[in-house]
Parts: structure tokens; sequence; C-alpha cells
């Protein structure tokens, strides 16, 4: 329910995700404004236990009670629990003699479907504050209780459920907040709340929770240990809280403090908790140390004298968490290790660029959102690029090792050492993020026929930092922040392997939200980044595909082989309306220094940029008896280099509906404009891009049903030479019964490109090749989750993957700017020679040769992975992942020789055992 939510919202505020160009469906708007609606799209919520004492159903909303819209904000007092009572046991029953003493909340009101309505059923919320923790009760009434919805998974999954929802703004800053819910089979969920309507649903907490169906509906009980929020000492404290309520079969969504669609806010609505006294932040310790082992079993290389047959490896580590003050907590990981962590999907990436993957480490993603600083929109490419890009820690060496002409192994990924960050926010309004990791130095085997064993550094010693500070202002409706980044590397093996030594970013950013009730947001961000190398590093740097320096024709760019350092700046202004009625719009400047280079610790495509962006979309969110939800949007774009030079333009519509039935679509269309291309030729000179059509439309069903689906159909269409793409992908979710999901996701793309890049070739000067390419892909997901208990899950994740890709028609380019498309290449005669291909480009009689670009990658990778929670916060983890991988020089497309080719080659199995202990207070 949570992700059908989620997905309506970003719908509703122009999130296309099918532009290929920077989308100006604005992801940095969309974010803000979706997560506006994640209480709604909370993580699924709960099904139930056993049974309750029943009690009289009241009204579902008395006239005139706190929570009621124009009764201001609803106010609890709090009430401590005597001595002389026992502490409530979390059983779900609510029979504790505490429970009576506590003051009810009540008249919930919808945000979903009819916003401001009264709830359908009636809900009771009960707070009590006892010595150590706080305790939440919750009586949720049903009319109907042999229609409550309990889905029961693992924690934090995102189903089809009922669920009660505890928020907690225990700093009262309006902008930060602790979000609980649990569904009435006691599966748990928890995120934190920042930016006031922004979410990240990777913080974990400690705490118990437990629920019973019976009679009247459902009940819920909650104890969240104060250890687990952050608070300041004093006498007479005041909560921002929030109570809600999901009833999954009418997807309706209530809470005590009201919500509005029209506001782009979530934690500055919350009600109150006045009069709470006598708390103090209690000292913060948390020790999960952990000890794994692996065996790797891999297809034979009997020739290879570094093959094992079993290759086995045991290790621990040590992960700890430290209350440094009430507000502050220090997180420390030593020698982490991550192997419980789903692989990342086969892809083929013909770009220059590098391909974006998203951050799994639980590390790195629990408290993501305070290091987050992103530095385009939109979301396509540009709304992945961001000023910390964390998969930079630990990645792949970035070296390469000469087997010599024997056998080489490398490590598949660079070892953390270790790494902490500090992070929280103050009662002051600082919000505060370090971070800080160390990775080791990895270093090939390397046996040369006949010789000795080797080694030979790939990856350097290297050291992470990062600096985030933010400071609230006018109770969070405005901002000013730092941000820095530096990446240390041993200077002789960074020169060796020609990486950059040192790299540092810093710079500030702001925002400023106006007009009647905050409806409007004026933001932007200025930055600096500082690279230094030897001169062969940062001729490289140069050379990379974010600028060419090297381009010709580009007289703002200046190619240097002997600097040893290169700076540049990149900034952003946007003004955007974010609430206040049906229409929304944003205006973005974006521009980037060709010399900007964030991407030793950030993730960014391109440089030497400068992109307008301009969009307008009207929400109409309140049901009607034809349309529960539509809307439409129109976006366009213009783009530019520091040069003056035409990089892009082009615009779209796009729109979305939800029907009574809750099944919706989906649908846009693209204009490409004639433009110019910097990066087109990779280091040539501008290449004008010829105008095109792209689309894409999508349609789901009932989300409520125990079978669904969502199908999806992209195509392309270049207006000259007749390059086209078609892709479709669908997914089928099947629920069979309340503890077990499964899902299939089939995709199947053709591309023909009739200008695809292949190479440069010096001949008497540099030759730029191109052909048509054949490509087709067919893919299939599948995953399942069988859920035994709350606390014991067994989940299975695949995929097989196939893509061919054949080259024909080769052609040079000739005229890069000519008008017409015909008139800037020349055909050019190959002749193929076993497995490479020779031309005589400049017609001297020599023949120059290169590689045969033709392909056919088969993949498949799985894991299965049983956890068990066996005590609150402790885990076992049984992984079971294989892989294999199969590639001929052949784009023949034959799907099912090239699957039966797929599981008949070797498979590399790796088996896991990792155990975690916790130990707080």
């Amino acid at each position: 329910m949570v992700r059908n939510l989620r997905r309506t919202f970003r719908v509703l505020f122009g999130l296309s995700s099918r532009v290929p160009h920077p989308s100006p469906a604005l992801s940095r708007a969309a974010r803000t404004l979706g997560f506006l609606f994640s209480l709604s799209a909370l993580p699924g919520l709960f099904p139930a236990r056993a049974h309750l004492r029943a009690q009289p159903r009241p009204s579902a909303a008395a006239p005139g009670s706190a929570g009621v819209p124009g009764r201001g904000v609803p106010v609890l007092p709090a009430v401590r629990i005597p001595p002389n009572l026992p502490l409530p046991t979390v059983d779900g029953r609510l029979d504790d003699p505490a429970w009576a003493l506590a003051p009810v909340a009540r008249d919930f009101v919808q945000m979903e479907p009819h916003e401001g309505a009264p709830a359908t059923e009636a809900t009771e919320a009960r707070i009590l504050f006892g010595p150590d923790a706080l305790y939440v009760a919750f009586r949720a009434y049903d009319s109907h209780p042999d229609s409550i919805v309990g889905q029961l998974t693992r924690r934090d999954q995102d189903t089809y459920s009922d669920r009660v929802h505890l928020l907690v703004d225990s700093y009262f800053d309006r902008r930060t907040a602790f979000h609980f819910a649990v569904n009435p089979r006691g599966v748990k969920t928890d995120l934190y709340r920042f930016d006031d309507v922004q979410e990240d649903p990777s913080w974990d907490a400690v705490w118990d929770a437990a629920a019973r169906v019976d009679s009247a509906g459902w009940t819920a009980e909650m104890r969240i240990p104060y250890s687990q929020l952050r608070f300041a000492h004093g006498e007479d404290q005041t909560w921002g809280v929030n109570f809600g309520r999901e009833i999954a079969r009418r997807k309706e969504v209530s809470t005590w403090a009201p919500l509005r669609k029209s506001e782009a806010r979530m934690v500055s609505s919350a009600g109150e908790v006045r009069g709470i006294g006598g708390l103090r932040p209690p000292a913060r310790l948390e020790v999960r140390p952990f000890t794994l082992a692996r065996l790797a079993r891999t297809p034979p290389q009997p020739d290879n004298p570094l093959w094992k047959r079993n290759d086995g490896f045991a290790s621990g580590g040590l992960d700890l968490k430290y209350g440094v003050t009430g507000d502050l907590t220090l997180d420390l990981t030593v020698n982490p290790d991550f192997g419980q962590v789903e692989a990342d999907p086969a892809q083929v990436n013909l770009t220059a660029f590098e391909t974006f993957y998203p951050e799994k480490r639980p590390f790195f993603l629990e408290g993501a959102g305070i290091f987050h600083f992103p530095l385009g929109t939109g979301d396509g490419d540009l709304g992945t690029e961001s000023l910390f890009y964390s998969r930079r820690i630990g990645r792949p060496p970035q070296g390469q090792a000469n087997p010599q002409g024997g056998h080489i192994q490398v490590p598949e990924a660079t070892t953390i050492l270790g790494a902490w960050k500090l992070s929280g926010k103050t009662r002051s309004g600082w919000s505060v993020g370090l971070l800080h990791a160390l990775t080791a130095e990895e270093r090939a085997k390397v046996v040369p026929p006949g010789g000795p064993h080797g080694e030979t550094p790939v990856e350097p010693w290297t050291q992470y930092g990062v600096a985030r500070l933010q400071k609230d202002f006018r109770q969070g409706a405005s901002a000013l922040g730092f941000v820095g980044t530096a990446t240390l590397r041993e200077p002789d093996v960074a020169a060796d392997l020609l990486l950059r030594s040192r790299a540092v970013t810093g710079g500030v950013d702001g925002r400023h939200r106006f007009g009647p009730g905050g409806a409007y947001q004026f933001s932007g961000y200025l930055v600096g980044s500082w690279v230094e190398g030897s001169p062969e590093a940062m001729a490289l740097t140069q050379r990379s595909s974010s600028r060419y320096f090297q381009r010709p024709g580009a007289p703002h760019l200046q190619y240097d082989p002997t600097l040893t350092t290169l700076g540049g700046w990149a900034g952003k202004v946007e003004v955007l309306k974010v609430g206040g009625g049906f229409w929304r719009w944003a205006t973005v400047v974006l521009a980037r220094s060709p010399g900007f280079e964030p991407n030793d610790l950030g993730y960014q495509q391109r440089a030497d940029q400068i992109l307008h962006i301009l969009y307008a979309g009207y929400d109409r969110y309140t049901p009607s008896r034809l349309l529960r939800r539509w809307r439409l949007n129109v976006n366009g774009w213009h783009g530019w280099t520091f040069g003056g030079e035409a990089a892009g333009a082009g615009g779209n519509v796009n729109g979305s509906l939800t029907l009574p039935s809750y099944w919706g679509a989906h649908a846009g269309i693209n204009r490409q404009l004639a433009s110019y291309s910097p990066t087109l030729l990779r280091g040539g000179p501008l290449m004008r891009t010829e105008p095109a059509l792209n689309g894409w439309m999508g349609a789901f069903s009932d989300d409520r049903k125990a079978l669904r689906g969502q199908v999806g159909l992209n195509w392309y269409r270049a207006d000259e030479s007749g390059s086209w793409s078609l892709s479709t992908n669908g997914t089928l979710r099947w629920r069979p019964s309340g503890w077990a999901s499964l899902s299939l996701g089939p995709s199947v793309s053709w591309n023909v490109s009739e200008a695809q890049w292949v190479r440069r070739i010096e001949a008497s000067g540099p030759h730029y090749l191109f052909a048509r390419l054949d490509q087709k892909t067919v893919a299939l997901t599948g995953r399942f989750d069988l859920t035994f208990h709350p606390d014991l899950t067994l989940q299975g994740y695949f995929q097989p993957f196939v893509s061919a890709g054949s080259y024909s028609e080769f052609k040079e380019v000739t005229a890069p700017r000519a008008r017409r498309y015909q008139d800037r290449f020349r055909p050019v005669e190959v002749q193929q020679e076993g497995g490479h291909y020779r031309t005589d480009l400049d017609g001297n009689g020599v023949w120059e040769r290169f590689a045969r670009p033709d392909f056919n990658i088969r993949q498949f990778r799985s894991n299965l992975v049983l956890r068990w929670e066996y005590r609150p916060g402790s885990h076992l983890y049984l992984v079971w992942s294989q892989g294999r991988n199969d590639f001929e020089a052949d784009g023949k497309f034959r799907l099912g020789e090239g699957v039966a080719d797929l599981f008949g080659a070797p498979a590399t199995n790796v088996f896991m055992v990792k155990a975690s202990y916790w130990l707080g207070r």
C-alpha cells in the first residue's frame, strides 16, 4: 500500500521515470512533494495475532474533538507510569492497569481517499512515559473484523496490509522524527524522517511491538526505549506526535493531526504531547560483534595454479553505536562484511559513462539522508548525480594487472578496514553528519608462465571523508548548510595506477520556504572541487568522458598534459511551488564548469554544462465519480556548454490517472530537438544530433488483490536516420497466502541504432568509426518471500539475462556538424579477419585493425537468504548465491540456445554463514 501511494504521489507531481534526457519533472521537487504522502505510503502495515478484550465501538468521529480540521494543533498531556503500577506487557492485549491512566487520542481524519473527512472506522491511541521507554497502545475498531488485512512478512516490507503508525518528533524541531508502525500480525516497520517530508527507510531501531485481532477490530502495543530516540534533558518538554492508521481494503489513511495533500508537510503537521518532565537522555551504547564463514566453489581451471576448488574464508568484525550526546550518535564498523546483500542486476552499457548502482549496504544506507547532496535534478541520469556516492567506498579495484601471459587473480572488491560516522541533530537546529572510511591496498596475484608467483597493486590505501552541516531557521522553513568531501590515496601507488592522489570538494547550500502555508520554495547550492595527481593521472582526468578537454573546436577547453591539479565549480538555483492547491511548477538553472570533478567520492556524468529546466503540472488528487486521481505535466529544457555551444533541447507532456477500481495508467511523449553533442565523438569535435520522438506508457492493476500486475512500454524513433528502439516490461505479483509472496518481471527490448559508436582509430589523424547496431535483450527477474515468523524469513532472487548485439554497415564521421544526417558520414568497407576487422581508412594501402565489436552476453545471478532475528537486534544469516557467465563475440540472438548455453556454463557457488549479537542499553 505504501508503495502504491508513493507511486501515485510521484505521478501526481510530474515524476515520469521514462524521460531519457534530464527530465524536467524535477526529482528534487517531486521527492519533496512525493514524500508528503509517505505516511500513507508507510512501508506496509500489519495483520493480527489473536484476540483482545472487546470494548464498545465508539462513533468514527465525535464533533468538536481534537484532530478535526479547524480545531488547531491537537494536544495530549504527558502521563508517567506511577512506580506502584507494573509496566505494560507488550502482548497486544491492552489489559494492563497503566493504560487506564493514559490520555486518549481519537477522532482521526482522512488524508486518503477523502481528505478532511472523518475516518470510516474509529481509532484510539494512548501514550505513556515509563522509566526507560515510551509505551504506546492502539485500539483499531473495525465493523468487519474478518476483513482486516495482515501480511506476515519480514520487517520493513512494503506490503498490502492494515497498519497503525506512530510519529515522534522528540527534538520538537518540526523537521525530524522517528516513525514506527506495526500491522495486525506484529510485523514492524520503522524509518527516520528529515527535512519535514523526506524519509530514510534504512533506519532500524531496537524496539518491541505486538498485535491481536478480536471481535471489535484489532489492537497493538509498542515499547520504544528512550535510547532509540533523541532528545535533550529538560523538566518541561514538548514533543511532536502523530498517530496514523491504514485500512488496506479501502486504501484509507487517517491521522490524529490532519495531513493535507495540498501542503508539503509531514513532521511539521504533528500534534503535541506537553508537560514531559523528568526525562534524561540515557547513555546509549550498542555493540554488535559478528563472525562469518564463507566457502566459494568455482569452475575448474586445472592449468591455473591460483585456482582452488574450495576457497574458504573466515572473519569477524564489530559494529558499534554510541550516543556521544543526547543529540549525536557515533556509528563505527570494523572489518565490515556485506555478503548478505543482493547482487546488482546485469546490464550492458554501450555509453561512455559509468553505470550508476544504488547503495544496498546497511552501514551506508542508515542515516544516508543527512549526507545526501544531489548535484542534479529530475528522475533521469541527472537525478542520480550526487556529491557523495557511497559505492565509491569498497569499490572494485581500479588498477589493471598484467598477466604476463600467465594467470592473475584480482580481488572482487576493495577491503573496508573500518569506517565511522557521527550524525544527529541538535536542539538548536544543527544537523551534523561526519563520515570517515579507510580501505586497504589491494594486490592482484600474478603467475607468469614458468615464473614465480608475484603480486602487483591494483588499488592504493585510501581514506574517504564527508562532512555535512546544516542549520535550520524559522522552525525549519529555511536552512543554510555546508558540505565537504575528501579522498586521499597513497601517492606512489596512485601514481603507478594513474589515479588521482587527492580530491577535495566543498560548498554551501540553502533553502527558503515562503508564501501562504510555505507553498513556495527557493533553494540552491554552490560547490567547488580540487583534484591533484601525477601528470599522467591528470591527463586522464582531462580526457575523461566528463569533460573531453582535448576536444577540437572548443576554445574554452585547454588540454595541458603537464598539469598536476585541476579545479572547478558547480551551482544550482531553483524556485518551486510545492503546495497550496492543485498547481505545481518549477524553474531550475544548473551549471557545472569544465573542471568540476567530484567523482572520487561522488557521481557525475558530465561537467561543462549549463541547463535550464521549466516544469508545470496540474494535480487533481480529490476523488470524483470517474477518477480517483489524475495529473498532467508539461516540461521543457535547453542546455549549453560553457563555450556557448547548444547541447540539447526538448520537452515532453506526461500524465497519469487512477480509476475508482484502483486500476491506473500513465503515458508521456517527449520531443528531442536537433542540437549538438560534445560527448558523442568521445573526445572528437562537436557533433550534430538529430531530432527524435520517444514515448512511454504503462498500466497497473489493483494492488489490494492477491494477484496484481503492471506493464510498461517505451519507444524511440529518430527522424533522420531511422534509428528506433522498443522495450516492454511487466511484473506479476502473487500472494498465495498471508505469509508468502512471489513476483516475476520479464523484460524484452529491441534496439536498432544506425549510428552506434565503435571506436576511434588513428590513421594519418583521428577517424571516428560508427556502425549500425542491432541489439536484442531479454531478462527475467524473479523473487519470492516466505515469512515463517516476523523474525524468521527466507528470500530468494534470480535473474537470467541474455543480450546480443550485431554491428554492420560501418561508417566514418566526415562532417560532424552537417545539417543533413547523410552528409555527416561516409561508408567504410571492412573485412573480417578472425576475431578482428580490418579497413584502410586513409587510403594509403595500410590496414587498420580493430576488434570485432559484436557481443553475446549471458548472465545468471541468484541468491537465497535465510534471516533469523533470534533476539532483538541479533541476527543469523544463511546465504547461498550462484553466478554463471558466458560470452561470445557473436551478435546473433538465439534465445533458446542462449538460455541453454547459460545454464550449461560452469557455476560459481558461494555459501556464507554470518552471525551477530546485539548488546545494548
